[in-house]
């Protein structure tokens, strides 16, 4: 996997390429037991895995603010704050024909919020829960820069 650290490189490699961009949302709250990262699972279950919140960055919008509307728009609730920028990956998957380079956030969530709930948008049902960061489970290799996210470095 082909990765950046540098958001103006990782998205001048998108042009190049040809590459769809998408902004993933590492989304953290501090509890007592430590860190833990939202996560989430369609309803019905479409095999398409423990996901996080990630979407398509639209024209005239920067990855942070895809970031950000993303979390809005498949949660449901409004607060969070981005805390800054992980990486890039390139991601590609040719059974579904999917070429991405996927720029990571990290989010905390705001105050408050539930330890499950599900959420209709973009006309699937998400069910979303929490997983203690130190061992989250994520597939479609959405996890490229959780190592990135320690609780040492996770916002209380």
């Amino acid at each position: 996997m082909l990765t950046f650290q540098n958001l103006e490189e990782a998205r001048a490699h998108a042009i190049a390429r040809h590459l769809r961009e998408k902004a993933g949302c590492q989304i953290t709250r501090q509890t007592r037991g430590g860190a833990e990262l939202l996560v989430f699972d369609h309803v019905p279950d479409n095999g398409s895995g423990v996901q996080v919140v990630a979407g398509g960055v639209d024209p005239g919008e920067t990855p942070a603010e895809a970031a950000l509307r993303e979390a809005q728009e498949e949660t449901g609730r409004t607060g969070f704050r981005l805390e800054g920028y992980l990486g890039s990956a390139e991601w590609t998957h040719d059974p579904h024909v999917k070429r991405e380079l996927r720029h990571f956030y990290h989010l905390t969530a705001p105050p408050g919020l539930p330890d499950t709930w599900d959420h209709a948008a973009d006309g699937h049902l998400f069910r979303f829960r929490w997983e203690p960061l130190s061992n989250a489970r994520i597939d479609w290799e959405m996890d490229a820069f959780l190592p990135a996210l320690t609780p040492e470095e996770t916002p209380a």
